[in-house]
């Protein structure tokens, strides 16, 4: 017989071996890397970072050599021909870096430096040029080595830009192989949940076969409505394979077609009363994770020496929290807590991956009770 009831929400069930800060699940969230790919990642792309840099640094430019000069067209025309070739020159270094270089290594860096330095000494003997052919008569305030000064400007800005982009790379290939790496491990868990579902639903065949069996000889109409209550519980374990997280309301009505099973089984010996917390059902939880439950309490239920036995099934929400209680008839035998039967350590696994840190699965004995305390906290992961 199955009673369900509405819950008695004064009821705690947030004993101490649940409230385990162990088990507090961090609410991780996720930041942006604060690296070098901020700048890249603001702007765009590699391109809109090149123009507004060069842009800039013209402004800078042209702004130096009005003060420095005190010639605003020279300022302006020497500007005009030296930024466009560092943006040239710089676009050349991208694609050189781009599809020639690894990983930063001292080698690298010493091409960049040199790299530079030659910029910077083109650059000079361009400026240079100019001024003898446009102003051959201004005579800079820096003094005599005022030529070598483009060369040192420029030598500077391009190292720096080089060093920036090769740091800048280096983090993007770095998080693209931590993306890789996080993608596979992903692809492995999720191949680990299929297998344990598979294992879940053999293991479940492989026990409702072996009562079927059983009932054959001795009540075959008993055993003809097995089949039949077996067939629509397998309809709906089809229909859903591909589920790995559903409402609770499902898992409920999925737990109440398997005890429906046993019923049939046990011919009136069984009673489950069930009590379930409204603002419960619509909560996400893991695919079939109150059937194997529910079927460790009707095994070890069987066992009691009474005529009757009754499994009661509790489950409330509060705040964030699920909260599942199944209890039977019978002692807990010893080792049971460390090495639990497959069904156990099936949904034990399966928590692990879906709640890394948001779960407890408990086994206690209460009085002449053996009570399965579960809960689940937050949304569970490979939904």
């Amino acid at each position: 017989m199955v009673v369900i009831a509405e819950p008695d929400l004064r009821r705690d069930l947030s004993g101490s071996h649940i409230a385990d800060p162990s088990y507090r699940r961090s609410r991780t969230k996720r930041k942006f890397d604060g690296s070098g790919t901020v700048l890249v990642g603001a702007l765009g792309s590699f391109w809109r970072a090149q123009t507004a840099g060069w842009l800039f640094g013209a402004l800078f430019a042209v702004v130096s050599r009005i003060l420095a000069f005190e010639d605003v067209a020279f300022a302006f025309a020497l500007t005009a021909v030296l930024e466009p070739l560092g943006f040239a020159l710089t676009t050349l270094a991208y694609r050189i870096f781009r599809h020639r270089i690894g990983g930063v290594t001292l080698t690298v860096v010493a091409v960049a430096l040199a790299l530079s330095i030659a910029g910077g000494v083109l650059q000079m003997l361009i400026a240079n040029a100019m001024k003898d052919v446009l102003q051959p008569t201004i005579d800079p305030d820096y003094g005599a080595n005022g030529s070598v000064i483009p060369a040192i400007y420029y030598t500077l800005i391009f190292l720096g830009w080089s060093l920036a982009y090769l740091w800048i790379k280096a983090d993007a290939d770095a998080r693209k192989q931590r993306m890789r790496r996080h993608r596979a491990r992903e692809e492995a868990l999720r191949a680990e949940l299929h297998q344990l579902r598979l294992q879940l639903d053999s293991h479940f065949l492989f026990n409702v076969l072996n009562t079927v069996a059983m009932e054959i000889p001795e009540e075959p109409d008993t055993a003809l409505e097995m089949i039949h209550r077996i067939t629509a519980y397998l309809r709906y374990l089809l229909e859903n394979q591909t589920r790995r997280i559903c409402p609770l309301s499902d898992e409920i009505e999925a737990m109440m077609a398997y005890i429906r099973i046993q019923e049939l089984r046990f011919e009136g010996r069984l009673e489950c009363v069930v009590e379930v917390d409204p603002a419960a059902r619509p909560v996400a939880v893991p695919h079939l994770i109150l059937q194997p439950l529910v079927e460790n309490a009707v095994k070890h239920g069987l066992r009691s020496p009474a005529n009757r036995f009754a499994v009661g099934i509790t489950v409330e929400c509060r705040d964030a929290d699920l909260f599942i209680e199944i209890s039977n008839p019978g002692r807990l035998e010893a080792g049971e807590r460390d090495r639990p039967p497959i069904g156990l350590a099936n949904i034990r696994r399966r928590l692990e991956l879906h709640y890394p840190l948001g779960h407890a699965l408990t086994l206690i004995q209460a009085g002449d009770n053996v009570i399965a305390r579960l809960m689940l906290r937050g949304a569970a992961c490979f939904a």
